[in-house]
């Protein structure tokens, strides 16, 4: 029973019916068997337990004994480097799992040194958080590593929107400002004499304090939308009489700019949509407003609507200079404006407050635009339940 249970055969047993010291060592040996073979499959459960929560992590997990021979990985971790396999077999068998020689350098070293290692790692389409740190046996020996893998793409994006939102609010609040005080200050010391030159300074002031006023207003408005603390409430509503109050008020602003301005659909016959008016009509307001500053005179601008039981979509097409393909996936972002030096009277506000509005609703708005051709923007808003 001795030989057969160090051969791993724990179910072996001893005849404990024996007389005297024979049974007691039967007995014994019995028991040793119980003991180990208990121990082994709570080890066996307690091993299978960690294996299903490391495999279950989103993060990727890989360890290295003492040699840095590859011990563990998890199934995260091979989806992290799926696709970047070296064309040519590579000699050292872990850049197959990792094809990266300053990691696995990293680990040669976390294991020589048993001091933790942390780094990012940029990839084509994201960026990884690595932390490699030294496993330590019960002895203090360096026994191996671990290294945690953390996709931090979408943390590295935001902080980098951050940053970009600074660095714009600061760049569109500095123009209105520094023109302010470069008025002023001869203003202060009196070195604009004549009334009429200090009228024209009065005017272009209050032309860049109503701009930084608009400007704070959009940034207020945009916070207030995108927070979700502005509660906005649809109701079923026709647009035929919102519209004709709109296109009333363009139709006037677009003969003052030479502009041909035209409602191509029968907003009487559209279908109820469900929506907040006071919101379509800010809608409208920025698409026409839009269309119509970056339509040269003798252009046009049209309203038009298309439908079917799901949705109303609202259409303000323009012949103006257009968006160009480099530039239209970006047009709905704050600030984002295609004149690259921002040079441009308008905040880049506009249409990041539209796209909020339109998801506010359940909605969407898109866009197509050629160079030179003009540009189509095309709200979609939800009918009523049937």
């Amino acid at each position: 029973v001795a030989v057969a249970g160090a051969k791993g055969d724990l179910d072996a047993r001893a005849d404990e019916r024996l007389p005297g010291e024979l049974g007691e060592v039967g007995k014994a040996l019995n028991n040793l068997s119980y003991q180990l073979s208990r121990n082994m499959y709570l080890l066996i459960i307690e091993r299978n337990r960690l294996k299903q929560m490391l495999n279950g992590l989103s993060e990727g997990i890989v360890a290295v004994n003492a040699k840095g021979r590859v011990t563990h990985r998890n199934p995260s971790l091979e989806r992290m480097f799926a696709g970047l396999a070296q064309e040519h077999p590579p000699r050292d068998e872990r850049l197959k799992l990792i094809p990266d020689r300053d990691i696995w350098a990293d680990f040669d070293r976390v294991v020589s040194e048993g001091k933790v290692i942390t780094r990012n790692l940029e990839m084509p389409e994201r960026v990884l958080r690595v932390v490699i740190s030294p496993l330590v046996d019960e002895i203090g020996t360096t026994a191996g590593a671990v290294g945690l893998f953390s996709d931090i793409t979408q943390l590295e994006r935001l902080e980098r929107t951050r940053r970009d939102y600074v660095a714009n609010v600061s760049h569109e609040m500095r123009t209105p400002l520094t023109a302010m005080r470069a008025l002023i200050e001869p203003l202060k010391e009196g070195m604009v004499v004549s009334e009429e030159a200090r009228m024209r300074y009065y005017d272009i002031i209050l032309r860049e304090i109503m701009r930084l006023s608009r400007l704070i207003n959009d940034l207020m408005e945009l916070s207030r939308l995108q927070s979700g603390t502005l509660a906005i409430r649809t109701e079923r509503m026709k647009l035929g009489a919102l519209v004709d109050d709109v296109c009333e008020r363009y139709r006037s602003i677009a003969e003052d700019h030479g502009i041909d301005f035209r409602e191509e659909a029968d907003f009487s016959k559209v279908p109820a949509v469900v929506a907040n008016a006071d919101r379509v009509e800010q809608l409208l307001v920025i698409l026409l407003d839009n269309a119509i500053k970056y339509t040269p005179e003798g252009g046009s601008v049209s309203l038009d609507a298309t439908w079917d039981d799901a949705r109303v979509t609202l259409i303000v097409r323009d012949t103006g200079i257009g968006i160009s393909q480099e530039d239209l996936p970006y047009v709905f972002d704050r600030f984002y404006k295609a004149d690259k030096a921002h040079s441009g009277m308008g905040s880049g506000l506009g249409l990041s407050i539209a796209r909020t509005i339109a998801l506010s609703h359940n909605g969407k708005i898109h866009v197509k635009s050629k160079p030179g051709q003009g540009s189509a923007f095309s709200l979609e808003l939800p009918a009523p339940p049937v």
